[in-house]
């Protein structure tokens, strides 16, 4: 991230926040579907 977007970090950071979120998130999910995936072959 250039140094002369300091003005608008703040924004991106919360737009970053947001995506780190949206990821753990889906990730989580991801993990559940395949333990339940799992859980149902065996």
């Amino acid at each position: 991230m250039p140094l002369s977007q300091t003005g608008s970090s703040s924004h991106t950071y919360i737009r970053v926040t947001y995506r780190c979120h949206r990821i753990k998130r889906g990730l989580t999910r991801t993990q559940i579907s395949k333990s339940y995936v799992m859980t149902d072959v065996s």
